[in-house]
């Protein structure tokens, strides 16, 4: 290594020796506090924001699934995979002759990649498509995480291995306003604030290394073996070197996480405490200089023999790899996670502490072949329950994926033992994963986990039966399965679910009723006289499954419903309509039904809130079910009948309102010729001053001809009345040159007028 990628420091000489005595212990204390009451109050998101986060997240994540397609499409590049072939060594084709592939036989391949191709140190913000992108990492052999892992399921691909592109999903968070919700880019990693800023330990490879150590344990903290080296050290206070382990705030350009101020506090800390003590303690010497090493980017372009630290912040975690599918693994075969960026073989359970160590989550992992995909977060997600809730509603995430996972099983199927495809023994594999998560070490995860359940986050509607097996314990509570836990209802509850609780049964379980629905329960005694008297004690007596039979409803006999004594038959759902009967939710159907005296029930659905109250809702009538027949036809023709009276209602008010204007028309011109001698002057004037009518007027002679001409275009000559024919005479006739309006008049009184345009 050059000498020059390395700073001198040193620590002050007090004396000749080291001194035996240990250091002093001292206290810190703060002054300043954080006062709750100050703090500011927590602001809950409204439905509307929740559900604009939610069309975001699902629109981010169709957005990424189109890129991860395009970027299969590039993978599958002819031009790119032959480039790729050439530059290959000829000792590392023969991968294609072995019969059976395993991870092992990967690890010449992966460490050849892994020194030859790079990440780049710079990202370039210019967007390309994926084909020239590729192309142009190929050309310059170094690229961004995602073109080299692209670029290595090409190589892969080109070679004749069955390979999928993988890609981490890192979309934006489900819930409005989560903080660090965005997605990760490269860029903001560059401008992290905090100690991550600084630079990344970096430590040597051997270059020599066996297939075995590109295995899963290239997860684990490269500082382990790295060599201690000892020097000599010069006279320099060790506070004064904790400029150069910590950045300037001043230069941070990114936001500082919580996280990270908190780290660079207790640094700082730790550095102060460190220095006092060796100023307290005159007598000690330590003659080691501190040599530390500073790399300006998380890439050493001179050299392949130094690898980051897997999952950290410079770096960012792992969102880019492969899988190669070695049939040589187990008994049939299995997909092996390849991470050519890490220089990682089959180390699919390490990936998760990765990502957790960059503050991420693995909510998507997405692998993408043959220009579909298929979700296999299960296989690299070890704790499903923290992301189980940060995830879209599995039915529309299925329903998206459903075509795509048809594409992506046709590209790699291939026969197995027992005539099973990799496709279905895959997700053999991951429903297996689901089923057979580790328990939870601590309590919160049990809240929501979908397997176990513990008493202590049960709601008041459910319990626990039977109490067995227990899976384990954690913090001394046993651990059941999600299957032990039964929900509770009330017996109203239960009728509306067409089943009612058995007479010789006991509460499982008596609550304290909440104070938010007492108004809704006191206002449904009203139509439920006969509650159970434990609720009006409050408390709320409650019933399991177990405990319940299937509702018996008396038969419909002769044409009669059977109705309750409130007259009605609650229809909560169809268990709940007698035998016999049919429930029609059809508007204005009662009517129908007393024309044709069928005997009816109103069909009442449930409660609505109506001035801080509950009042029933009914929809619709509950009939016998011979009579469905005659009152659908009745109900046709009375339908039919309505239309039509009501097609004629509103013509006649269309009809009365055009008289009012044509009425109010006529009486403002008679009154204007009547008493508006001087409104018609100012008229006059007007038109003067306009050109377009004074190149319409004409002398009198020539417009009363006009309207001779006109008289069957303009107006006919009888209007029939209901009894009484209008008349309309020529000498009867008027036109008026300033409104340009033909007025025709009979000799009962009635008069019509119409505008006439003339041309000069």
């Amino acid at each position: 290594m050059d000498d020059s990628d390395w700073e001198d420091g040193s620590i002050s000489e007090f004396d000749g020796h080291r001194s035996e005595e240990p250091y002093k212990e001292f206290t810190v204390e703060f002054s300043g506090t954080p006062d709750s009451a100050k703090r500011k109050p927590v602001r809950r998101a409204t439905a509307e924001e929740k559900d604009i986060a939610e069309l975001v997240h699902k629109v981010h994540l169709l957005c990424l699934l189109a890129r991860g397609r395009l970027i299969d499409s590039a993978c599958s590049d002819p031009l790119i995979q032959a480039s790729l072939l050439s530059l290959l060594p000829a000792d590392l084709l023969k991968i294609t002759e072995v019969s059976k592939l395993t991870a092992n036989t990967l690890g010449p391949l992966v460490r050849w990649f892994h020194n030859n191709f790079r990440v780049r140190s710079v990202i370039c913000e210019e967007e390309r498509p994926p084909s020239s992108a590729l192309a142009s990492a190929l050309e310059t052999q170094e690229g961004t995480p995602e073109e080299v892992a692209a670029l290595s399921v090409a190589l892969f691909r080109a070679l004749n291995l069955t390979s999928r592109f993988i890609s981490v999903l890192d979309v934006v968070s489900l819930k409005p306003d989560a903080e660090n919700s965005g997605p990760l880019s490269h860029a903001a990693n560059r401008t992290r604030s905090g100690i991550f800023q600084s630079a990344t330990v970096m430590v040597e490879t051997q270059n020599q290394a066996s297939t075995s150590t590109l295995n899963s344990s290239s997860f684990d903290d490269p500082q382990e073996n790295s060599p201690s080296k000892k020097t000599e050290s010069k006279s320099s206070p060790i506070y004064k070197q904790s400029n150069d382990l910590m950045p300037d705030s001043s230069a941070c350009e990114g936001p500082k996480r919580k996280g990270d101020v908190e780290f660079e506090r207790q640094l700082k800390m730790a550095l102060f405490a460190t220095s006092a003590g060796f100023c307290e303690n005159n007598s000690s010497h330590i003659p080691s200089p501190l040599r530390t090493k500073r790399i300006k980017s998380y890439v050493c372009p001179s050299s392949h023999g130094i690898s980051t630290a897997v999952g950290s912040r410079k770096m960012g975690p792992p969102l880019y790899w492969a899988e190669v599918y070695c049939d040589g693994e187990n008994l049939t075969g299995k997909w092996v996670h390849v991470d050519v960026v890490n220089a990682i073989i089959d180390g699919e359970n390490k990936v998760d502490a990765a990502v957790a160590a960059c503050k991420r989550s693995l909510r998507y992992v997405v692998a993408f072949a043959g220009n579909g995909a298929k979700d296999v977060t299960r296989r690299y997600c070890m704790k499903w329950y923290l992301i189980a809730s940060k995830r879209v509603n599995s039915i529309w995430w299925d329903s998206v994926l459903a075509p795509l996972k048809e594409l992506e099983s046709a590209s790699t199927i291939t026969p197995v033992k027992d005539s099973a495809t990799i496709d279905s023994l895959e997700d053999l594999e991951l429903e297996m994963r689901a089923l057979t998560d580790p328990l939870p070490s601590n309590q919160q995860a049990y809240k929501n986990h979908q397997l176990y359940a513990i008493e202590r986050w049960l709601t008041k509607y459910q319990i626990i039966l039977p109490k067995g097996p227990i899976l384990g314990f954690c913090s001394g509570h046993p651990v059941y399965p999600r299957t032990c836990v039964q929900t509770l209802h009330t017996k109203e509850r239960w009728l509306r679910e067409g089943v009612k609780v058995k007479d010789s049964e006991q509460p499982a379980k008596v609550v304290q009723r909440s104070q938010k629905v007492s108004k809704v329960q006191v206002s449904e005694t009203d139509v439920y006289p006969e509650g159970d008297c434990e609720v009006s004690q409050g408390t709320v007596a409650l019933y399991g499954r177990w405990q319940t039979e299937p509702l018996c409803l008396p038969h419909a006999v002769n044409g009669i419903v059977p109705k309750n004594e409130r007259g009605q038959v609650d229809v909560w759902c169809e268990k709940c309509l007698p035998p016999g009967t049919v429930h029609l939710r059809l508007q204005r159907v009662v009517p129908v039904a007393k024309r044709l005296g069928i005997d009816f029930a109103p069909a009442m659905v449930g409660f609505e809130f109506r001035n801080g109250r509950s009042v029933p809702v009914y929809e619709g009538i509950v009939v016998c079910d011979e009579f469905k027949g005659a009152i659908l036809e009745a109900y046709a023709e009375e339908e039919e009948r309505r239309e039509v009276e009501e097609k004629k209602r509103n013509e006649a008010q269309a009809m009365s309102r055009w008289y009012q204007l044509l009425s109010s028309i006529v009486t403002r011109q008679r009154l204007n010729n009547s008493y508006g001698g001087g409104l018609s002057s100012k008229a006059s004037n007007l038109q003067k001053k306009d050109d377009t009518v004074l190149a319409h007027a004409g002398d009198d002679d020539r417009i009363q001809q006009q309207c001779k001409m006109d008289e069957r275009k303009y107006a006919p000559p009888v209007v029939k009345g209901d009894q009484h024919e209008h008349v309309f005479l020529v000498e009867d006739q008027s036109f008026d040159q300033h409104s340009s309006l033909c007025t025709k008049r009979c000799h009962c009184g009635f008069s019509i007028q119409a505008l006439m345009v003339m041309s000069s």
